[in-house]
């Protein structure tokens, strides 16, 4: 077996948390709309173009008030909910910074454009990753094999000298496909287990 030498994190779902239930759960409560509804508009092709940037904000936020029958008034709720409703697991966040210390550490994530502002001024995530790939900047969203291969390459190494955690399936069995160690990272406890029984082999 290969030595690992990179630790490849997904973000939401991984580090970042909704504080209630899931993120179109809590999203469907705060608009007082069936959760299914949101559902529906989180697997159009709008919010791929959203997390690609390709729409902006704004325009993604409209267009899911308008699927869901919602007045405009009702954007100020997404707008807060985007990033308020949202929380960093601190020993999710310190776990990658020590290991950072011995692999490298790759954040790589499906995240519209306003992650990089949400990351310097509410979801603090200084020193825990050497590199930050999101397809907002790449134009590739996951499970495309495209955007796997970009973070290898930039984490410098093969494969199967990466670990990809995810709480996708979909998203872990690609990476697997290509010969990386996936987790499907299910909560913290979890997922750090069986990432510390991946380091350990």
């Amino acid at each position: 077996m290969a030595g690992i030498k990179a630790l490849i994190w997904d973000f939401a779902g991984v580090v970042l948390y909704s504080i209630k239930g899931s993120f179109n759960s809590l999203l469907a409560e705060r608009l007082d709309v069936p959760v299914c509804e949101i559902d529906k508009v989180m697997q159009s092709q709008e919010n791929v173009l959203w997390d690609i940037n390709e729409i902006d904000d704004i325009t993604f936020y409209s267009y899911l008030l308008d699927e869901l029958q919602q007045p405009r008034e009702k954007m100020p709720i997404i707008q807060r909910f985007v990033v308020k409703d949202f929380y960093v697991d601190q020993g999710v966040l310190e776990t990658i910074k020590t290991l950072r210390k011995q692999y490298t550490s790759v954040l790589l994530t499906n995240f519209p454009r306003h992650i990089h502002d949400f990351i310097k001024t509410d979801w603090i995530i200084d020193g825990a990753f050497d590199h930050i790939i999101a397809s907002c900047d790449v134009k590739l969203i996951k499970p495309d094999p495209a955007i796997y291969k970009l973070a290898l390459e930039h984490a410098g190494c093969l494969p199967q000298e990466s670990v990809f955690l995810d709480d996708r399936e979909l998203n872990v069995r690609a990476a697997e496909e290509l010969g990386m160690h996936g987790i499907l990272f299910r909560n913290p406890d979890q997922g750090l287990r069986e990432l510390e029984k991946v380091l350990a082999r």
